[in-house]
This record gives structure tokens, C-alpha cells and sequence, in this order.
């Protein structure tokens, strides 16, 4: 086999797809029942700065050759879905507020990947983990060791000339997050596919490569209500709180701590370190009706964020006057002498009855820590040198993001492919020696 692909999401099929395309012998395996991993329950948003200026600003400690890269593939990698035959919108700025962004069907992509692999001849095993790589006498990798139904735990032997991983990060284990991240990291709501629980780095490590960045690492999410009642897949959109960047943030001492301005992403990660990892987010009746019932960038979801929010259960108050808002949510465990001192300057967001506020908690999406990668998805070691046949895409690849945020759909758009063409090389090189 040329290439073993270890993950069905959008990095690990956009990977799939091409290198089938290109006549590679190909398997995919994927632990769940079907393809898509967090991309399959998206918004369906590609997007990304829009000129290398732009990425360095926001992500100040990004790797710089990631992000170059990123930035000058994105409208390559946008045109190959749409020559895939899938709806991909127009093209708008200001996303995140400073962006350029498509919205593509990535369902449909998704299937005309599966299309595409399966009608070249390549397989796509479904309840199929893997779960250590092989290692060849000088430490290339040449395969991996796949547990499905019929193997048992231990799994069987499955040869290949390069391997690429595309697990989609480790925000559904608790402990990797709580040691990557930090103490209670562990406990937020994980706003993805659940199948994400760093197969991929585990693996990766396990055979020498470095972990792209250490302790305090970032992450991508967003504010969601407190207390959940319940969490749901297809309510994720619709409980986010995207309008906490027009509102004010507030920590139980009453203080604010974030600068909202720069999106709920960044106000996200904040979040996590302020007492109980939660914070109350007030605004008035103008940002409820702009923003929090409206569609929060172009062709997104529709909702009532803070009805929604009531009806799982999070804290909510409304009141005809901020004095009576700051008494309702003093009683929620927050200084209410500190937070009137915060609102005496009578902040923009808080000008028009009536008034509102709510509980929040931070997520976790996708982790921004992971494997160290170069450019083209080759997986380093300590040194700084390529690990022979071991590849890596997508949200397993760390050290691009941080500690703003630069895309999620498109990491897999862009470097699944490059990935899959260095690890074609490589299967090209292995065949004739």
C-alpha cells in the first residue's frame, strides 16, 4: 500500500481523495461509524487571514512557514472543492473581523471524497483504530498496527509506505488536555466530534516526534452557557455566544478581563483562567436583537442564543434597569460592589432596556498544541528532522495557531493534500530502493 490515512475527517479525506486521484493505493481507517469528524458538524466555514501580514498579527507565536503556507493555499484549496462539483458561496472579508472566508457544503465534500478514494480503489474502513505505528530497523515508519471487530484489541499488522495521520487533536481526552492545557481544562464542554482523543499525537510521540509547543498551550472554542442541562451536537451553533465580542465580560469579582473587541475565541481562552473558569456576559437589548438573534457572520445559523441558553438550563437574568441586573447576578456567586464599580462607566453594550446577562463557561473545539510538522505535513523529530514515512494534517499538527485564531476547516483543505503528496514522494522513493 502507498499510503495508510488514520482518520476519516476533512484533513485525513482531502488527503485521501488526492492522493487516489493521483493513483496511489490508498486506505483510510476511521474509528466511528462514518467520515466527517468535527468538520461533518461545522458550520461549513473555510476561512483564514488573508495575507501573511494579517496571520503574524494574530498569531504573533505561530510558525511562520505554517502560516505562509496556509495563507497563500487557501484559494487553491477552496478551488478544489468547488471544481468537486459541491456549493461553495461567494467569497467575504471581515470574518473574525479580519478574515476571508467561503462557506462550503462540507457533507457533500465529504461524500465526493469517499467517491473519489472508493472509485480509484482505495478502501475506507469504518470501526477500524489504530493504534501504534511500525517501525522499520532505521526508524522509518511502515505501517500500522489496526484493531477492528474481527482482530480483537491487539489489532493485525497493515503495511505502508508512508503513513498520515489526521486524528483530528486530543480534545476529547481529558488527561492530554488537563496536561497540555492546564488544571480544569479538563472540565470544559468539548464543542467537536468526540472521537478526537489524540490517537494521533499518542502514536506520533511514541515513535520520536516532537510535540510543537508545551504546557499553557492555546486552544479554538467559544463561550457557551452555564450550567448545561444538556450539550447536544446539534445544538453546538446555536449555544454559542459569538455576540460576547459586542457585550461586557465580567469574572465573579465583578471585573472585566477580557478585551472583547478581539472576538469570543480569544475572550474563550481567557475565560478558562478566571475564578470557577466562569464569567458573566452582560449586554442590552440592542446587541440582543443585532446580534445574539441574528446570524453572526454570512450564511450562519439563525437562533435565539439566549432563549436557548434558558431552556438548557444556564444562568439568565433580564432586568428593566442595570441596578436590578448587577442584584440578579450578584446572587449568582459575583461581587456585586465590583461589578458596579465596572458598569459605573456605563459601558457602550449596556445603553439601551432592557438588560441582560448570562453565565457562561468556556469550550474546547480543537486544540492548537500537537505534533511538530513542517510545511508539507513531514513530522519532526527533537532534532528538527523529518521522521521517514510518518505524516500528519489538520488539527494534529501543532504550533500554527496562537494565541488568535487563523481557521479550523481550512487547515484541512490545505495541508491534507501537501501532506498527501510529500507522503506520495516518499512511497515513490520506498518503491525504488
Amino acid at each position: 500500500m502507498d499510503l495508510l490515512v488514520v482518520g476519516g475527517g476533512v484533513a485525513g479525506m482531502a488527503a485521501a481523495a488526492h492522493a487516489a486521484a493521483r493513483g496511489a493505493r490508498v486506505t483510510v481507517v476511521e474509528k466511528t461509524a462514518k467520515l466527517g469528524g468535527s468538520g461533518a458538524v461545522s458550520a461549513g466555514i473555510v476561512w483564514t487571514a488573508p495575507d501573511d501580514a494579517t496571520f503574524r498579527r494574530v498569531c504573533p507565536d505561530g510558525d511562520p512557514d505554517l502560516g505562509r503556507t496556509l495563507v497563500d493555499g487557501f484559494d487553491s484549496a477552496v478551488e478544489r472543492a468547488r471544481e468537486a462539483g459541491v456549493p461553495v458561496s461567494e467569497r467575504w472579508t471581515g470574518q473574525m473581523g479580519f478574515g476571508v472566508a467561503h462557506r462550503v457544503e462540507m457533507r457533500a465534500l465529504l461524500e465526493r471524497w469517499q467517491e473519489t478514494v472508493e472509485a480509484c480503489g482505495g478502501r475506507i474502513e469504518f470501526g477500524a483504530s489504530a493504534r501504534e505505528l511500525l517501525r522499520d530497523e532505521d526508524g522509518g515508519v511502515r505501517g500500522a498496527r489496526v484493531a477492528t471487530a474481527g482482530t480483537g484489541a491487539t489489532g493485525t499488522e497493515v503495511a505502508a509506505a508512508a503513513v498520515l495521520l489526521a486524528t483530528g487533536g486530543f480534545q476529547g481526552d481529558p488527561a492530554l488536555v488537563r496536561a497540555a492545557i492546564g488544571p480544569g481544562a479538563e472540565h470544559m464542554p468539548v464543542r467537536s466530534h468526540p472521537g478526537a482523543t489524540g490517537d494521533g499525537l499518542r502514536m506520533a510521540r511514541a515513535a520520536g516526534a516532537a510535540h510543537a509547543s508545551g504546557p499553557g498551550d492555546g486552544f479554538y472554542g467559544h463561550l457557551v452557557p452555564s450550567p448545561l442541562g444538556r450539550w447536544r451536537q446539534d445544538e453546538f451553533l446555536a449555544l454559542t455566544q459569538y455576540h460576547s465580542q459586542q457585550g461586557v465580560l465580567v469574572n465573579r469579582d465583578g471585573r472585566r478581563f477580557a478585551e472583547e473587541w478581539r472576538g469570543d475565541e480569544v475572550s474563550n481562552q481567557s475565560a478558562l483562567r478566571q475564578p470557577g473558569s466562569r464569567a458573566v456576559l452582560l449586554f442590552d437589548e440592542r446587541v440582543r436583537l443585532e446580534h445574539a438573534v441574528a446570524a453572526p457572520y454570512p450564511h450562519g445559523q439563525v437562533a435565539d442564543r439566549l432563549a436557548l441558553a434558558e431552556e438548557v438550563g444556564a444562568r439568565v437574568a433580564h432586568a428593566p434597569t442595570l441596578r436590578r441586573l448587577i442584584a440578579h447576578v450578584a446572587g449568582w456567586d459575583v461581587d456585586g460592589d465590583g461589578l458596579t464599580a465596572t458598569l459605573a462607566m456605563r459601558p457602550d453594550p449596556l445603553r439601551e432596556p432592557p438588560f441582560h446577562a448570562l453565565e457562561v463557561q468556556p469550550s474546547i473545539t480543537f486544540t492548537y498544541g500537537g505534533v511538530r510538522a513542517d510545511a508539507d505535513g513531514r513530522v519532526l523529530d527533537s532534532e528538527g528532522r523529518p521522521l521517514p514515512g510518518l505524516f500528519a494534517a489538520g488539527a494534529d499538527v501543532g504550533g500554527l495557531q496562537g494565541p488568535g485564531y487563523v481557521g479550523g476547516l481550512a487547515l484541512g483543505l490545505v495541508f491534507g493534500p501537501r501532506a498527501a503528496e510529500a507522503a506520495l514522494e516518499r512511497s515513490a522513493s520506498h518503491a525504488g530502493s
